[in-house]
């Protein structure tokens, strides 16, 4: 298959039918470059090396085709995830959901990786954006429908594993990722991860790719509360983190990395996200930019 077809067959599948339906009926297919030379980076805010970004994309990426054994085109391929065995995998047909479980011994670290919308019940779940209160153990706390039912799913499952790998290996980082829908299923993670395992907390980290608002103030406040490293890539004008358009009660949480239109990565901290893409009006919001994050 030609470079040209394998991309627009990676943009057709990565994106949700909700991400392509708002661009169509908001006419955010705009990808000209605003003027950012008022764009500077929130004060204090943590981050890490590009790199790094990169190669948590490239293990989200993995969750569209890995299976029992890491094999999987570019992203297995990807400096950094050689020697990367694969632990446990899902694939649930009846409520859609799919990822893997991975250690790599050369970086130590557990890899909990989460697929993104691909098929038509991921979508259906893209449109179930109700709140529903969840986890119990944060007070208030409540979540997009959609995306918890695929979690919950599965969740039991991917606990027991992953308490049981950490267990093994003690020395090991637990990395959470996921790209689009993948991403706010591995916010539900760690939230549901260290709310039963609290011991496990400090282990855990959470790189997220086009993600969108997935909870309520509660529950952002609860992630922000862990003190973790949580980053949230924002691929230029990538509509999808901007999602839900409404006045849902949703919000995001941990510090976003923002890839500008001048390929600079910006990086701001909970709360002062108006230094990120958030600057930008909502005719720069596109589709393409969400299947096109480096690594990815």
């Amino acid at each position: 298959m030609a470079p040209s077809n394998v991309l627009a067959d990676r943009v057709v599948k990565r994106a949700s039918l909700l991400d392509f339906l708002i661009t169509i009926l908001t006419g955010s297919g705009n990808t000209a470059a605003p003027d950012m030379r008022d764009t500077l980076p929130s004060p204090n805010a943590p981050a890490v090396p590009q790199d790094t970004l990169d190669l948590y994309a490239a293990y989200s990426g993995a969750a569209y085709n890995v299976s029992t054994s890491w094999d999987c085109g570019t992203e297995c391929q990807h400096p950094g995830t050689e020697g990367t065995v694969v632990m446990y995998h899902w694939n649930t047909p009846l409520v859609t959901s799919t990822g893997y479980i991975a250690i790599n011994s050369n970086i130590k670290t557990i890899v909990v990786a989460f697929r993104g919308s691909n098929e038509p019940g991921d979508w259906v779940q893209d449109f179930e954006l109700e709140p529903t209160n969840w986890p119990d153990n944060i007070s208030g706390s409540s979540v997009v429908s959609g995306f918890l039912s695929g979690y919950l799913i599965t969740s039991a499952q991917v606990i027991q594993t992953v308490v049981s790998l950490s267990a093994k290996f003690p020395g090991y980082t637990i990395v959470a990722t996921g790209h689009s829908l993948g991403g706010s299923r591995a916010s539900l993670f760690v939230a549901d991860l260290t709310t039963k395992y609290p011991d496990l907390a400090s282990r855990v980290q959470l790189f997220t790719y086009g993600q969108a608002k997935c909870g309520n103030q509660a529950f952002a406040q609860y992630m922000d509360s862990l003190d973790i490293l949580i980053f949230r890539e924002v691929n230029k004008g990538d509509i999808t983190p901007h999602l839900p358009f409404d006045n849902r009660p949703y919000v995001h949480f941990g510090t976003e990395a923002w890839v500008t239109f001048s390929d600079q990565t910006v990086f701001c901290k909970s709360g002062e996200y108006d230094h990120c893409s958030a600057s930008l009006p909502p005719a720069s919001y596109n589709f393409a930019d969400h299947s096109t994050y480096k690594g990815l």
